[in-house]
């Protein structure tokens, strides 16, 4: 009987995770991200944190807050940045702390849909508030954390 308990859980499981993999792009299209954007010469880092992955995924990687020479800052996930499942509607978020509260406002902010590894810069509008101590790789399509950095 707890065999069968098991296989049934690791069911679930991969149905969830399956859905973010596969996750329409009709509802990443819905959240209209920032778009990513090249940035050329130096940066400044302001605040780094390495990812720890959640929900059996292998999301390894930096997000960081950075600027640039021209004083624009954005949100940064380096060259080893990968989830198990980077397409659909894999978002990255700023928040509070390293659970994501969506039902509770001012505790986030959305920085973008991320839908490949390796480094991506994200723009933001001027330095994050100083309540975001974290970055969040979350899957939207399954509502589960696929990773949390402290931004320190």
């Amino acid at each position: 009987m707890k065999n069968l308990f098991n296989l049934g859980l690791s069911l679930i499981v991969a149905v969830i995770l399956t859905s973010c993999d596969s996750g329409s792009m009709a509802d990443a299209d819905k959240m209209k991200p920032v778009s990513e954007v090249p940035v050329t010469g130096p940066v400044t880092v302001l605040k780094t944190g390495t990812l720890t992955a959640q929900s059996s995924t292998n999301t390894k990687g930096m997000v960081q807050v950075v600027t640039n020479a021209e004083g624009k800052y954005f949100v940064r996930l380096t060259d080893e940045f990968t989830t198990k499942f980077s397409t659909g509607t894999v978002t990255v978020y700023l928040s509070t702390s390293d659970k994501l509260q969506l039902a509770t406002s001012g505790s986030f902010q959305l920085v973008s849909i991320v839908g490949k590894a390796g480094e991506h810069f994200f723009p933001i509008s001027g330095a994050p508030d100083a309540k975001f101590t974290h970055g969040i790789i979350w899957c939207g399509a399954a509502a589960i954390p696929f990773g949390f950095a402290p931004l320190n």
